[in-house]
């Protein structure tokens, strides 16, 4: 049971919104193909959600332009899971829900081991890895191989906005209990 208002729901959910919007942003411009040329447009994921960026990159980048653009999206991706957490831990919806909700579960799963508590770069506790595995494909319906998946799947199109959309439904489910 919750103690928000509904004033507070809604300040939760326009504030989930908008670190989305954030996050499309930055991907329009940082997406995964960043490296593969010097003049491009926002992929159609973006562009389609109104985050047409149209980028040219100098010719000559640096050592670590060139290393910090294979990662970027990666970490950009990491951060808005630690984002969504901490809007949801803010109003103690993460206590609420890691009883009785497998979207919070997630959430919690990956931003412990995503980067909040650790370098996000490798898997360190593999039970997670395979819990957070079975908890998206149960989730968003997808068919991900616990035995293959070697780190923490974070796409933007089948997790992360599928991620969103239900942690807004779970955070709006809570208004029947709003005082």
């Amino acid at each position: 049971m919750t103690n928000l208002t509904q004033k507070e729901i809604n300040e939760i959910c326009n504030e989930i919104e908008m670190q989305w919007e954030y996050h499309l942003m930055t991907r329009a411009v940082f997406h995964s193909k960043i490296s593969e040329s010097d003049d491009y447009s926002s992929p159609s994921f973006y562009s389609s959600r109104g985050f047409d960026i149209q980028v040219k990159l100098p010719n000559k980048k640096s050592e670590s332009f060139q290393r910090a653009a294979k990662g970027i999206g990666s970490w950009l991706n990491q951060n808005y899971v630690i984002r969504l957490y901490g809007i949801l831990d803010s109003k103690q919806i993460m206590k609420i829900g890691k009883e009785d909700s497998d979207i919070i579960k997630l959430i919690n799963i990956l931003r412990m081991n995503i980067g909040a508590h650790s370098t996000g770069r490798k898997v360190s506790k593999k039970d997670d890895l395979d819990k957070a595995t079975r908890l998206i494909n149960n989730l968003f319906n997808l068919v991900l191989s616990v035995d293959v998946i070697k780190s923490y799947v974070l796409s933007v199109d089948s997790v992360l906005e599928p991620m969103k959309n239900k942690t807004m439904e779970y955070v709006k489910s809570l208004e029947i209990h709003a005082v």
